[in-house]
């Protein structure tokens, strides 16, 4: 090496220590994650050649603890506070409050700090009353709970219902719920009945075919006006599940309610008169009917014969929801969470409703399984489908009742 180079080569070997030594001292210190740092060491316009050191110091990932997912009771804690402070639950229901007795014992029990106030509505009573009180700004429901799915249904498009996602919402069957607005508690199914005196046991019907065979091949067997059926003009319910057996049949039921039309018609607005009718033989038959209450009948009066229709059932959900006026709405969200617990759809299934959730223990043959199972064509009325869209357009509804009275030869 020429001695020209000498002074230069120490300095750069002076420079290589010192950075070597920084090198040490950083690699033992915390820094900012991914710096880097470039230290450029160039000799003087007569060396050609650079030569750069690229330094770069990366500190470790932080390790991040994930958070628990909080339990049903720890989501609950602030609900069950906020609603002892409210105490009191209105809840207007379509519900007999026989059938709904056990359920709301239970609630209580649980929750002896919630006053339950429980108003009995028909289908449009219920909805009449709520738009009026809303209308008019004055006190309302904390819930509706309704057997009429089409005005529920439009209630929440219309924005009367609160939102509320129930803490088991993902075990909640899809059929069960919309969005995170509405729920359907359990379902009502819908069949005929009979009287068992009146009707000979060889022609007791087991389908929507038997009793259209009895009314035209036994027509001897009926006095004028022995059919009891809903009025569909003072029942929503009634309408709605008319229509859906409509939509799932049209010529047989046109045909049914035709030759019932022949006999002699007593139309009722809802289930209690009708099985009255036919326990006392007033009515031999009613053609259409809430069967839960008629199933229950049935266990303590031999006179009601409650069956399923093996070829065509009805399946109408009970929809609840909170409302947007609700002055209760955490007690309101307390019995939403009760209705789909265990306890809870283990009390409607034993007043005989089909439950959403699980088998029925005390009515087997009410069970969602089983139905499924036992009847060619199960109709499930679902919130948003394409029928409940047309039975809510005006011009749909006024002429489907204008036939159904012509059938029947009324009006």
């Amino acid at each position: 090496m020429s001695s020209s180079f000498k002074p230069l080569y120490i300095v750069i070997m002076i420079l290589a220590v010192v950075i070597a030594a920084g090198l040490g001292f950083f690699a033992g210190q915390t820094v900012a994650p991914s710096i880097k740092e470039t230290v450029v060491v160039t000799q003087t316009q007569r060396i050609t050649q650079v030569q750069t050191v690229t330094v770069t110091i990366q500190q470790a990932p932080t390790q991040t603890t994930p958070q628990p997912t909080p339990t049903q009771e720890q989501l609950l804690t602030p609900i069950i506070d906020a609603a002892r402070k409210e105490g009191k639950l209105v809840i207007y229901s379509t519900l007999d409050r026989p059938s709904a007795e056990p359920l709301l014992s239970a609630f209580k029990a649980k929750y002896p700090f919630i006053d339950i106030q429980y108003v009995e509505l028909g289908t449009i009573a219920l909805y009449n009353r709520y738009v009026s009180e809303k209308a008019a700004g004055a006190p309302t429901a904390d819930i509706l709970w309704s057997a009429a799915p089409d005005l529920q249904y439009l209630l929440v498009l219309n924005g009367s219902a609160q939102p509320y996602r129930i803490t088991i919402y993902d075990r909640i069957p899809e059929d069960a719920k919309y969005k995170d607005l509405a729920y359907v508690s359990s379902y009502t199914l819908v069949a005929p009945i009979y009287n068992t005196e009146k009707i000979p046991k060889d022609l007791a019907p087991k389908s929507f075919a038997d009793l259209l065979k009895l009314l035209t091949q036994r027509k001897d067997l009926f006095p004028s006006r022995s059919i009891a059926a809903f009025n569909i003009e003072a029942s929503a319910f009634g309408l709605v599940f008319t229509y859906y057996q409509y939509k799932a049949e049209p010529e047989l039921i046109r045909n049914i309610m035709s030759a019932a039309g022949s006999i002699g018609v007593v139309l009722q607005p809802s289930t209690g008169p009708q099985i009255e009718m036919v326990k006392t033989g007033q009515a031999l038959i009613s053609l259409s009917l809430i069967a839960n209450y008629a199933f229950r009948e049935a266990k303590t009066d031999p006179r009601v014969g409650a069956f399923i229709p093996n070829d065509l059932a009805v399946l109408v959900p009970r929809v609840m929801f909170i409302t947007k006026e609700a002055a209760n709405p955490n007690a309101a969200k307390l019995f939403l969470e009760f209705v789909f617990s265990e306890e809870g759809q283990a009390k409607l299934g034993g007043s005989a409703e089909v439950i959403v959730m699980g088998n029925n223990r005390d009515y087997p043959q009410l069970s969602l399984e089983y139905l499924k199972a036992n009847v060619k064509k199960l109709v499930v009325v679902k919130l948003g489908d394409l029928i409940i869209d047309e039975i809510m357009r005006t011009d749909v509804r006024s002429n489907f009742i204008a036939m159904w009275k012509k059938w029947l030869g009324i009006g």
